[in-house]
């Protein structure tokens, strides 16, 4: 297993920013286990997974507090996860465009450097609250680039919702500014995921696969289970799944595991 820790300047953000990159490479299980992993050979490349972190996190939280590497390695492949920073990964009108980073210039700079396969078929994205939402906004926003999205315990409420209680009045301050920005600024059919899954159908464009799961004990089960009634009677490709489980790692760690297994992958290098 390789680990990269990177630093890149990103256009749209107009800052430099860490990426933390996880590429699958042959490790002591090779030698004692048989294990089918090697380097890429001219024209192999790997299957992608952009995995995002929630409010209040960064880059590093899926590799503190998942197997999310050991996960990548028994599946093969590429994991990268961006700093999203509290943006909810949209683009604001003071110039941080966190959406075009994330679905456009961010896998332009990893396909540069890493042997990251560019097509379709082999590039997803996920994402645990903050990050469960955008991965939904970024599929259905950018239906072209990605096979498959997944949302964990997702923030897939509409705008100008109101934080659960118990969470704290600086979060519940910085969720009525952005949202408060939202109002006045986003359209709804580029940010309200119901209005954007509604426009996307209507055009009959071809969308991703989706898959939601959420634990019975969230704050966020009850938006989990209106978006997927929407969603479902809407017509869209999605798998819901849920079980007990709270707000954190303790429900996120395995139900990484069981998405990766959802994906269309099958452990083989692509061209």
């Amino acid at each position: 297993m390789g680990l990269f820790q990177c630093k890149i300047f990103s256009q749209e953000l107009y800052r430099s920013v860490n990426v933390n990159v996880v590429i699958p490479l042959p490790d002591s299980n090779n030698d004692f286990f048989g294990a089918d992993i090697h380097y890429p050979q001219p024209g192999e490349k790997y299957r992608v997974l952009y995995l995002l972190h929630g409010f209040s996190a960064d880059e590093s939280d899926w590799q503190r507090f998942s197997r999310i590497e050991s996960y990548a390695q028994l599946k093969n492949i590429a994991v990268v996860m961006p700093d999203g920073y509290n943006s909810f990964y949209e683009n604001s009108p003071f110039g941080a465009a966190y959406s075009r980073y994330v679905a456009e210039e961010l896998p332009k700079a990893m396909e540069a450097i890493f042997p990251i396969s560019s097509k379709r078929e082999n590039k997803f994205i996920a994402g645990l609250s903050m990050g469960g939402g955008g991965s939904y906004k970024l599929a259905l926003r950018y239906p072209d680039r990605y096979a498959a999205a997944a949302s964990l315990s997702g923030g897939l409420e509409s705008r100008g919702s109101s934080s659960p209680a118990g969470v704290s009045s600086r979060s519940n301050q910085w969720r009525a500014f952005a949202y408060g920005l939202e109002k006045e600024y986003f359209d709804p059919e580029f940010s309200d995921l119901k209005v954007l899954l509604k426009k996307r159908m209507d055009e009959g464009v071809e969308l991703p696969k989706f898959f939601q799961c959420c634990g019975t004990e969230d704050f966020t089960y009850e938006q989990n289970i209106s978006f997927r009634d929407f969603a479902l009677e809407a017509g869209l490709d999605l798998t819901w799944e849920e079980g007990p489980g709270a707000h954190n790692f303790d429900f996120w760690d395995p139900w990484i595991r069981r998405i990766l297994d959802w994906l269309p992958i099958d452990g083989k290098l692509v061209d």
